[in-house]
C-alpha cells in the first residue's frame, strides 16, 4: 500500500498558499491597527486630563485669592459635675472608691447650656450607672485609664443630649480612697 499520510504543504496548490499568506497579513493589519487605536487614545485621554488640570488652576488660583471666612468665635463655658464615687474591689478583695471630678464644656450662653443643667440630675444618674455597671481598666491597680472614663461619659452626654451638646469632658481629678 502507498503512504496516504499528506502534509498540509504537499496538498496545498500554489493559490491556497498566497490566500493563506494574505490572510495572515490581514490579521496582523488588524492587530496593528488596533493598537494604534488604543495608543491614540491614551494620547488624548492624557492630553484631555492634561487641559482640564490646566484650565482648572484659574479657578483654584481666584479660590486662593479670596480672604478667608472666619467664623464667629464662640465663648466656651464649664458646667462642674459633683463628685461621682464608684466602689471598687482590688484583686484582693478589699474595697476601694474612686472618686471622679468632671466638667462639661458647653457653649457660654446658650439654649444648650439651660438644657444641660435642666438635664443635670438625669446625667449624673447615668455617669453613675455607666462607671458602675462595668469594671474600669486599672482602678483595682490603682493606674485609672482616664481616657476610657472620659469616653464614657461622652456617650451618656451624645445619648442623652445628642450631638453637639457637650464640647469636650474634662476630668479635673480622680484620686484612690481606701473604702
Amino acid at each position: 500500500m502507498a503512504d496516504t499520510d499528506i502534509s498540509d504543504d504537499e496538498s496545498l496548490d500554489e493559490g491556497d498558499k498566497e490566500a493563506k499568506q494574505e490572510a495572515a497579513q490581514k490579521k496582523s493589519g488588524h492587530k496593528k491597527l488596533i493598537i494604534f487605536a488604543l495608543a491614540g487614545l491614551l494620547v488624548a485621554g492624557g492630553a484631555g486630563g492634561g487641559a482640564f488640570v490646566f484650565l482648572g488652576k484659574d479657578d483654584v488660583a481666584e479660590l486662593e485669592d479670596e480672604p478667608p471666612v472666619i467664623e464667629e468665635l464662640k465663648r466656651i463655658g464649664y458646667i462642674r459635675i459633683k463628685p461621682i464615687f464608684i466602689q471598687v474591689e482590688t484583686d484582693k478583695g478589699v474595697l476601694q472608691n474612686l472618686v471622679v471630678e468632671l466638667a462639661l464644656e458647653v457653649e457660654k450662653d446658650s439654649k444648650q447650656e439651660d438644657r444641660i443643667k435642666m438635664a443635670m440630675p438625669l446625667l449624673f444618674e447615668s455617669y453613675l450607672r455607666t462607671l458602675t455597671d462595668r469594671p474600669i481598666p486599672g482602678a483595682a491597680d490603682g493606674k485609672v485609664e482616664v481616657t476610657h472614663i472620659k469616653n464614657r461619659i461622652r456617650a451618656e452626654n451624645l445619648r442623652i443630649l445628642g450631638p453637639g451638646a457637650v464640647h469636650d469632658v474634662i476630668l479635673l481629678n480622680i484620686w484612690i480612697s481606701e473604702g
